[in-house]
């Protein structure tokens, strides 16, 4: 008889042991990911002046904060992009501009990756420093919201990503390697 879940698939348990831990920040950029979670740029712009380090960004039409990036321009566009800090709050598809350049005319990507650092070839279990509910994307890709989780709780589940939103009131969440 075939085994089933985690007594068939020892690939798929959880781990007991951590080696490394990263507080979460739902929406974060993840920088990690082979693309640094984002698009190549979809618009160059015109108007910028010169390479520089920790250039602001706006996400159209709204949404997250914080992220910056390092730029490289060429004859007034913007030639490459390399996230600097990951900011928070913003999901995958939120089109982002780099101020600097002409209005109306800034150079652009997409953001492609908010999932947890370090989790695209495996999932991470979470302990949860503040209580409340934390919704995740699992391993497999399914979403589930766990209610009532204590502050000092494991989830020794493997997850890809928290999700932001209203089924996400824990607090001082840690990614466990």
């Amino acid at each position: 008889m075939a085994k089933r879940g985690l007594e068939g698939n020892m690939q798929a348990q959880p781990r007991v042991f951590a080696h490394d831990a990263v507080l979460v920040v739902p929406g974060q950029v993840n920088k990690t990911a082979e693309n640094q979670g984002i698009s190549n740029l979809t618009d160059d712009g015109a108007g910028y002046t010169a390479s520089a380090t920790g250039v602001g960004t706006v996400v159209a039409p709204a949404g997250g904060s914080g992220l910056t990036v390092d730029i490289t321009v060429k004859n007034g566009g913007v030639q490459s992009v390399t996230v600097n800090n990951p900011g928070s709050g913003y999901s995958v598809g939120d089109v982002i501009k780099i101020v600097g350049g002409t209005p109306g005319q800034e150079a652009s990507f997409t953001i492609t990756n908010i999932d947890i650092p370090h989790t695209s070839g495996r999932g991470c279990c979470l302990y949860v420093g503040g209580s409340g509910s934390v919704e995740v994307v699992m391993e497999s890709g399914n979403t589930a919201t766990f209610t009532g989780v204590n502050a000092g709780s494991f989830l020794p589940v493997l997850v890809t990503s928290v999700v932001e939103g209203s089924n996400t009131d824990a607090t001082n969440i840690l990614a466990l390697y």
